[in-house]
């Protein structure tokens, strides 16, 4: 519903998408406050090494870039066709646009949500109703010293992302036993094997679990680290076997939109036909419970399906697939997709509540920063009341104007 500026609100999460609607919001004259667990681009950073798949134009801003063209006049973007890497994306865009005059006061880093409700009505009223808006919205968060601060707002628009909450690796989707207490020594992310995490890995006995496109970047990684430490091992675990018309896995998509995601699915399945004894392929293969050893750091892992049995690893990487962080939500009224937990329609039954990005999309990894790019600007349009507000349209040519 329409509302109209100066009116509050509040965004969770400092990551891309965060920061590009803050930008947007104090454009448009909203009041702002960011809150994140961490700091800008916390995610960003995880895997700043990785190359993404999407050009540079497809993840910036016409808005983005006049605002840092205005406050930093020697900055140098990226070209639009260039592909670069997740941490140059964060140094050279992100970063600089969360420090730019509209946005940098609004960021509070270090405040972790604990609770988004309404300041009256719980869950349970006035679903559907006008009345269900009339008292405003609260947001509970907790800053590094554990002091609690509720920011009371009109509006609020969660783009807090799915990067903080992975899936559990038990068969089903369900923790594996041994699961939740071993679950800190579990690795989630993006490897830099050639770089910051090649001690960690190298010479190792390596258990990869998953078959998307994180754990394909991360059999690549592990490849190239295993050429040169020659005791390096890794074993790859899939619950299914090849993909149709694959050596391996992961399933590619032949006219893929994004080139960079083909090489790396289709280098991945190839690996495992060259690989020379370093990758071992075990499909059809599900983890059943896990056991970590603190005094000589490695992990007794019990397998089920066509591998079955038990086998020690000094290294598990689960990448499994992350979740939405829902628990923050409950005093909400949601509409959401019972088997991706992501949203059903842009505008939900809660009114001015709007979830955006990655965590829109739930377990549905098929979101784009794109994607999320539009959103801001679709709910920008419905909170003003305006269809036709666009800040992202590029302006019309001479030789259109009257």
């Amino acid at each position: 519903m329409a509302v109209e500026s100066p009116a509050r609100i509040v965004i969770v999460g400092a990551g891309s998408i965060g920061i590009e609607a803050a930008l947007y919001a104090r454009f448009l004259g909203y009041k702002v406050t960011v809150l994140d667990s961490g700091d800008v681009g916390a995610h960003l950073r995880k895997w700043g090494h990785v190359r993404m798949f999407t050009p540079f134009r497809d993840n910036c801003t016409k808005l983005g870039k006049s605002a840092l063209a205005a406050q930093h006049q020697d900055l140098s973007l990226p070209l639009g066709d260039q592909y670069v890497t997740a941490g140059q994306y964060l140094e050279q865009y992100l970063q600089p646009l969360a420090e730019s005059d509209l946005v940098a006061d609004c960021v509070k880093r270090h405040h972790t949500v604990l609770s988004i409700a309404r300041s009256s009505q719980t869950k349970t009223e006035n679903y559907g109703q006008p009345a269900r808006s009339e008292t405003p919205l609260v947001t509970l968060a907790k800053d590094e010293q554990g002091h609690e601060y509720v920011f009371e707002s009109d509006i609020v628009l969660d783009c807090s992302g799915v990067g903080a909450q992975p899936n559990f690796i038990g068969g089903g989707g369900s923790p594996a036993v041994g699961e939740l207490a071993a679950r800190p020594y579990l690795e989630t992310g993006l490897i830099d094997a050639k770089g910051k995490d090649a001690k960690h890995y190298a010479n190792q006995q390596i258990l990869v679990i998953g078959a998307g496109h994180s754990a394909a970047t991360n059999i690549c990684q592990l490849s190239l680290l295993a050429r040169e430490t020659l005791e390096t091992h890794v074993t790859w675990v899939t619950r299914e076997g090849k993909a149709d018309g694959q050596c391996g896995p992961v399933a590619v998509i032949e006219d893929d939109v994004l080139p960079q995601r083909k090489r790396m699915a289709v280098e991945a399945n190839r690996l495992l036909v060259d690989e020379n004894g370093h990758l071992d392929h075990w499909p059809e293969t599900t983890v059943k419970s896990i056991h970590y050893e603190p005094q000589n750091n490695h992990f007794h892992v019990t397998l089920d399906g066509k591998h079955s049995g038990v086998h020690t690893f000094d290294r598990v990487v689960a990448n499994v697939g992350y979740r939405p962080n829902l628990e923050m939500l409950h005093e909400l009224q949601l509409d959401l997709c019972p088997n991706t937990e992501g949203t059903k329609s842009l505008i939900q039954p809660e009114p001015n509540f709007y979830i955006l990005g990655s965590k829109s999309y739930g377990r549905d990894s098929s979101y784009l920063h794109g994607n999320g790019l539009d959103q801001i600007r679709r709910v920008f349009a419905i909170i003003g009341g305006r269809e036709s507000l666009d800040l992202y349209a590029e302006p019309p040519s001479s030789s259109n104007q009257a």
